[in-house]
């Protein structure tokens, strides 16, 4: 597993997916590590694709779309991204693969200071560079994202937390995974929606 401790930025003109533990076709296996300063990971699991650091203070932020992504290669099950195609209702979704999108944020986070963040003024508009994605796994994937990982039997390690109130200033679009500490039936999935996380129970 490459252990990687430096940050990782991908710029997105705000219109892709990101696509996590889609199972397509065999072939390359690699494993990578963002991020992290505590030696406890699940770096040894065989079943761990892509892991974040156990800093227990962040999350990781989801390319925000100003158009929901379709077609056969755009939107696979699995793709989860940050809506904000419609001023009114900024939400983190989910794409199930026959069933459409699924709403993870239950509530709209919009308001005008998360859209200065989300959509700040610019000069010129900007564009997707055609093809441009980074894959963990499969590289023959036809999928289409800001990061593909690609696996027919490894999955991503979101970035845990065990108390949301550690991660300063959230940023919208936001997710993790919160592991309380004595208690495994308060595990969640939290996402942030930039006024707002929602809690949901494995």
């Amino acid at each position: 597993m490459k252990n990687i401790t430096n940050y990782v930025i991908i710029n997105t003109a705000r219109k892709t997916a990101v696509i996590f533990g889609v199972a397509i076709s065999a072939g390359m296996s690699s494993q990578v590590r963002i991020g992290g300063t505590n030696s406890v990971s699940n770096t040894s699991s065989s079943s761990v694709l892509l892991e974040f650091g156990t800093d227990d203070n962040k999350g990781i932020i989801l390319p925000y779309v100003e158009a929901i992504p379709s077609g056969v290669n755009n939107a696979r099950g699995g793709t989860i991204i940050f809506d904000v195609s419609a001023n009114s209702e900024y939400k983190v979704k989910v794409k199930n693969e026959n069933a459409g999108w699924s709403d993870l944020s239950r509530l709209s986070g919009y308001s005008a200071s998360v859209e200065s963040v989300v959509k700040p003024p610019q000069a010129s508009p900007l564009a997707d560079k055609a093809g441009a994605k980074a894959v963990i796994g499969n590289s023959a994937t036809s999928t289409d994202g800001v990061l593909v990982l690609d696996s027919p039997d490894k999955a991503m390690v979101l970035p845990i937390v065990s108390n949301y109130t550690n991660i300063p200033n959230p940023s919208p679009g936001m997710m993790a995974f919160l592991k309380h500490p004595t208690d495994s039936a308060k595990h969640r999935l939290i996402v942030f929606n930039g006024q707002k996380w929602t809690f949901w129970k494995p």
